[in-house]
């Protein structure tokens, strides 16, 4: 009888065994299952990262933006802050070494703040406008005195993370005061590419261009009746910038 009970309790482990081990295989699948999905990381997208130095991207906040940029017809300095997160202003000191852009040589100085306003941002494409009120002294023998206030917009291509490309349009604008000829108004229209490339989140390097014309409209003086001159100008400069 012992034996009989015995046999059968093997018979009943025996044939539960299957069942147990399937289950058991089945549990790890149904903890995998509930496990929560891991996002994939995000691609950083494509621009400057929220400023820039002659780029289409203002300081939209936090720390300032110090940079120098030389060539012809000027070497700058420059101190940017963020005034919201769509314009931001500059205080800037200029060497002048061409006289309103032209290829006439004449040293000079130049005090003043420009103005950028984001006016379009989009993934492919930027709009930025700036206007630059200041002043401008050259040492010409009687010297020349005036106020600058040119405007102008950027277009930029974000090509990818820290990388831009555009164009710029400028109209410069000097109403100079003293010196032979004044008052005279200077003014006109200048186009051309730039590049800027943010080695890290805090230095950028590139160059910046336009290509154009200068009209002096000058008043009499003398025997010479007053009229306009039109000369070719231009703006090439490197530059460097850091983000403190």
């Amino acid at each position: 009888m012992r034996a009989s009970i015995r046999n059968w309790t093997l018979l009943v482990l025996l044939a539960a065994a299957p069942a147990a081990a399937q289950a058991q295989a089945k549990a790890p699948v149904k903890a995998q299952a509930a496990a929560p999905a891991v996002p994939a990381a995000t691609a950083a997208p494509a621009g400057l990262g929220g400023w820039s130095v002659v780029g289409a991207e203002t300081v939209q906040s936090g720390k300032p933006v110090v940079d120098i940029q030389a060539g012809w017809p000027s070497t700058n300095f420059g101190y940017t802050f963020a005034l919201s997160p769509t314009n931001d202003v500059s205080l800037r000191f200029g060497l002048l070494y061409g006289f309103e852009g032209t290829t006439t040589d004449q040293f000079g100085l130049a005090f003043y703040a420009p103005l950028r306003f984001d006016i379009a941002r989009a993934d492919q494409i930027r709009i930025l406008f700036h206007v630059d009120p200041g002043i401008r002294f050259y040492t010409t023998e009687p010297g020349i005195f005036g106020f600058a206030f040119p405007v102008g917009l950027v277009f930029g291509l974000p090509i990818q993370p820290g990388l831009e490309l555009g164009l710029g349009l400028d109209l410069a604008m000097t109403l100079v005061v003293t010196g032979n000829f004044s008052p005279r108004f200077f003014f006109g229209p200048a186009l051309g590419p730039y590049f800027e490339y943010h080695l890290d989140p805090r230095m950028a390097f590139g160059i910046n261009t336009r290509f154009g014309a200068v009209i002096d409209a000058y008043s009499a003086e003398g025997p010479i009746p007053g009229g306009t001159a039109t000369n070719f100008s231009f703006t090439t400069q490197l530059f460097f910038g850091y983000r403190l």
